[in-house]
């Protein structure tokens, strides 16, 4: 009986030890709040990639060319995480001390938020979720937290504003799909058979669509763009949003963004071109010899002594007693 319970004993131990962690819990491309990039983690999607890096240094790549830096590397910090908070702000502190280092831009309100890598090779913040199905609960699990002219979406997890999902188009994210199916029905399903929500509209017209406007708003159409089954509109107003099919099995509307580390910012700070990212030299010693100094043109004459002689000094009076 000592071996089944040094089995199970080690089955407990890998699970615990293989248990992903914050950091590896959420896809490749997105950053959901409380979610933690630690030391040499990042996010990736084909040639981009945004990396916590040891010394710090929050770095975005394109091509293996960094176009974007939170210039943290000097610091004197090392083993640094990266956290999406509450307000939608990256925040980078150091490990030892708790020290803020670098915050990604101002504070939005509180909710939740998703920072994404998107398929034009940067990264956006978008805004708290106006629109989700409802969240799946698993047993052992926590709660998780126009004109049709745009192409379909390049990533298999996200839908930006202005993009479709055509008839039989899907978002996938491990066990989890979302479906524009052939009888205009948008079904979230996990597995083959588990359906987990229905946009409700099976047979109500013939080769549908789902799209995301710059309003936030979700719309399926049907061939002859008779709506058939929509979202409120957000409150916030015209932007750029995105529905994402999270690692939890729950569908959101996130938006609009707010805050970008892109190559097209104005604002950023470019590895290349930042002070703090160029080596210090020496400064040049000047192109002509320095001259010694002139000495005086006239001697140095000696001190005079002093015209009367020191007086001698006078012994004490008091003799010593033997």
């Amino acid at each position: 009986m000592g071996i089944p319970r040094a089995s199970s004993l080690l089955l407990s131990f890998l699970s615990l030890v293989l248990l992903p962690t914050p950091s590896t819990a959420n896809d490749n491309n997105i950053l959901l709040t409380g979610d933690v990039l630690r030391p040499d983690c990042q996010l990736s999607y084909l040639d981009a990639s945004f990396t916590m890096r040891s010394d710090c240094d929050l770095v975005l790549y394109a091509q293996s060319n960094p176009v974007f830096s939170s210039s943290t590397y000097d610091e004197g910090a090392f083993n640094c995480s990266a956290v999406l908070n509450q307000y939608g702000q990256i925040i980078i502190s150091d490990p030892l001390t708790g020290r803020v280092l670098w915050v990604s831009g101002d504070p939005g309100p509180q909710g939740k938020y998703a920072a994404v890598l998107k398929p034009d090779g940067n990264l956006g913040i978008y805004g708290p979720p106006i629109w989700s199905t409802l969240p799946v609960i698993t047993e052992g699990e926590d709660t998780p937290v126009g004109e049709v002219n745009s192409v379909k979406a390049p990533l298999k997890n996200t839908l930006f504003s202005t993009e479709i999902l055509e008839e039989n188009d899907k978002l996938t994210t491990r066990d989890y799909t979302l479906a524009m199916d052939d009888s205009c029905s948008l079904n979230l399903h996990r597995g083959s058979e588990q359906y987990l929500w229905v946009s409700g509209t099976a047979g109500l017209g013939a080769h549908c669509f789902l799209r995301l406007n710059r309003l936030g708003q979700l719309t399926i159409k049907d061939d002859k763009y008779k709506t058939l089954w929509s979202t409120a509109p957000s409150s916030q107003g015209e932007g750029e949003y995105v529905l994402i099919l999270q690692y939890n099995g729950q569908a959101a509307v996130y938006g609009p963004m707010f805050w970008a580390a892109d190559a097209d910012d104005a604002d950023i700070t470019r590895i290349a071109s930042s002070p703090k990212s160029q080596p210090i030299y020496p400064q040049p010693m000047p192109s002509q010899p320095m001259s010694p100094q002139p000495t005086p043109s006239q001697p140095m004459s000696p001190q005079p002594m002093p015209s009367q002689p020191m007086p001698p000094q006078s012994m004490p009076s008091m003799t010593m007693n033997f």
